[in-house]
């Protein structure tokens, strides 16, 4: 579902252009342009059986026939979802889809569980729910490098797991998991580390914040994605990268990389909330630094009506959380799924940031928001 331009804003740009004497048709065909889907990369995390990459399928291959939603409704099948965290508008909004998919089939979510960024805790709410005798699992794994033995325990225990944004290492798809469903996550950093070095004029140090888990593939991805083009721009230059584990600590670490390299003209950090934190520690310096990043919520969307976040390659999280639920339902009644499902980045500037949020969030857009923007974000 793609929420459509609101009126009031779409005006509002027009305004905006006539203001400085551009054209309003110009305008609009920029927001156009910025709200199509790139086109999805090829392949995803190596996992066994595919070591270059398991192939990306697109979400509309799982579908499911009326007759087959039926039958899944006599089934009372129940479904538990074991997230790294539940602190942003990503994680909400993905659990608000699978729980509501789901719910159209008869089967029900019976236990969300919060690991707060730590592997044991998850451990422990997967030991949870083989206890409660859960059908399927639906979960982000935090450290795939060291979480082998927790989810092989599930796999073992018969029941059915779709991972988010992560596979955990040696787990094979179809025997162990069903599917991987993630964002295009490279491209989406592609897509932010592009406008981060357009906005500091091609040239100067950058500075990177980091998430301290190497082996989770969508920052991995990101990392890379990041480093390519970097490396495509050789005038540019990585002068620092700090790395947190909660992301609250990327206040302090962007304090500490911005006092150790004063030439720093921008950051990209890894997702929405240590963003936000660069922000505000560039601010109590009284650095005017550009900061890019990925995923769009509320919070953020805030930050680039300020002007304060410059761009961000966007992820669909409560399309992601249909396509999981969707893969979990074909796998419990036995048919096939892709090992790999991906979603296309969607980028986000201040120009289309409305209509970019409101398909973000399948909500309308905070009035809040909408009076920031003073007709300047479509």
């Amino acid at each position: 579902m793609q929420v459509g331009i609101r009126s009031s804003a779409r005006r509002g740009l027009l305004s905006l252009a006539v203001t400085l004497g551009l054209p309003a048709a110009l305008q609009a065909q920029d927001t156009r342009d910025l709200m199509q889907p790139l086109p999805l990369s090829l392949t995803g995390q190596p996992v066994p059986g595919f070591p270059n990459g398991a192939p990306s399928s697109p979400p509309d291959v799982l579908r499911l026939t009326p007759a087959e939603i039926e039958h899944l409704k006599r089934g009372r099948h129940t479904a538990g979802i074991a997230m790294q965290a539940l602190d942003t508008p990503w994680n909400a909004l993905q659990v608000e889809a699978i729980s509501s998919t789901l719910r159209n089939y008869g089967i029900d979510v019976i236990v969300v569980t919060d690991a707060a960024q730590n592997p044991a805790r998850q451990a422990s709410h997967l030991a949870s729910m083989i206890d409660r005798k859960v059908d399927v699992v639906f979960s982000v794994p935090i450290d795939p490098a060291t979480q082998a033995a927790a989810y092989q325990r599930v796999a073992q225990a018969g029941i059915k797991i779709v991972f988010m944004d992560n596979v955990v290492h040696n787990m094979t798809p179809g025997r162990d998991y069903v599917t991987v469903v993630a964002s295009d996550n490279e491209k989406n950093a592609v897509y932010a580390t592009e406008e981060l070095i357009r906005a500091i004029g091609g040239s100067g140090e950058v500075g990177l914040i980091d998430y301290s888990f190497d082996a989770y593939y969508s920052i991995a991805a990101r990392r890379a994605g990041f480093r390519k083009v970097l490396a495509a721009h050789p005038a540019v230059t990585l002068a620092a990268t700090a790395r947190f584990t909660q992301p609250r600590e990327a206040y302090d670490k962007t304090i500490a990389m911005l006092a150790a390299h004063p030439a720093i003209k921008g950051i990209f950090a890894v997702w929405g909330d240590p963003a936000m934190q660069a922000v505000a520690a560039a601010k109590a310096m009284g650095r005017n630094i550009v900061v890019t990043t990925n995923d769009l919520g509320p919070d953020t969307a805030m930050y680039v009506a300020r002007d304060e976040i410059h761009a961000i390659g966007a992820q669909l999280p409560y399309d992601l959380g249909i396509a999981e639920a969707n893969a979990g339902a074909l796998a419990l009644l036995g048919k096939p799924v892709p090992p790999y499902i991906s979603l296309p980045a969607l980028r986000v500037k201040k120009a289309n940031l409305l209509p970019a949020l409101e398909l973000v969030t399948k909500r309308p857009a905070p009035t809040e928001l909408i009076s920031l923007c003073a007709g300047a974000c479509q």
